[in-house]
């Protein structure tokens, strides 16, 4: 959804819906997957309640969301290379489809999604409105972010991924690899979303086949809490 975004996607210069795409949690080019081995060696039926029971467990914390706020880290690593660049910022997001994603250091920047429109704000450029309805990739970044963060059902993750059950009953994670043929395969090695006890966001994990990874963590995500009034102005 490249996630939450390149180091630098937030910066001045450079295609606007190139930077955007690099924003969001599994934009094209810049997030993916490779398959757990070790849970292919495990019969599919063996499999399947343990990731049932989380997705039930997750579903019904998620129903009790109405908002969510919280700051954040994304780490990006860079397999080539051999670095790792940082950054931060702060969530805010409201069911269904209501997202402010704003990097805060070291290149500001903020991301507004209501419904089916997106904006991105940088420094020293004018802001750029994207129409979900009409640009399909796009809406893919937005719908998965979303999906994520409680927008949606995460069973309806099968169409395209397969799951597995991972951690503690205290952390669990939930581990989704893109089919083959999938649109996400392309893009996609494995995605990890780990969880807290209350069975919120503890942080998201993405694969690249490259090998390159973001990582981004949320210390404590604020649940029900009260959010600024102008929290999804564009």
């Amino acid at each position: 959804m490249t996630a939450l975004a390149a180091p630098r996607s937030g910066g001045p210069g450079g295609r606007p819906r190139a930077r955007a795409l690099a924003w969001g949690l599994g934009a094209r080019g810049r997030v993916a997957l490779a398959c757990l081995a070790a849970s292919l060696l495990v019969p599919a039926a063996a499999r399947a309640a343990p990731v049932d029971a989380l997705l039930a467990r997750i579903e019904k914390a998620s129903s009790q969301v109405d908002t969510l706020s919280g700051a954040f880290t994304q780490k990006s690593r860079v397999k080539l290379f051999r670095q790792e660049l940082s950054s931060t910022g702060r969530l805010y997001f409201q069911r269904p489809r209501r997202i402010r994603w704003e990097y805060l250091q070291p290149d500001p920047s903020t991301l507004v999604l209501d419904g089916d429109r997106a904006t991105l704000r940088s420094p020293g450029a004018p802001p750029q409105t994207f129409d979900l309805a009409r640009d399909a990739a796009m809406r893919a970044v937005f719908d998965q972010l979303t999906l994520w963060l409680g927008g949606g059902s995460l069973a309806s993750a099968r169409d395209g991924y397969d799951l597995a059950a991972e951690g503690s009953d205290a952390q669990p994670v939930l581990v989704l690899v893109p089919r083959a043929g999938a649109p996400a395969s392309k893009t996609f090695a494995r995605i990890e979303l780990h969880f807290d006890a209350r069975l919120l966001l503890r942080s998201i994990l993405l694969r690249e086949v490259s090998g390159d990874e973001k990582e981004v963590t949320f210390p404590r995500l604020e649940r029900n809490a009260r959010l600024p009034a102008d929290a999804f102005s564009p």
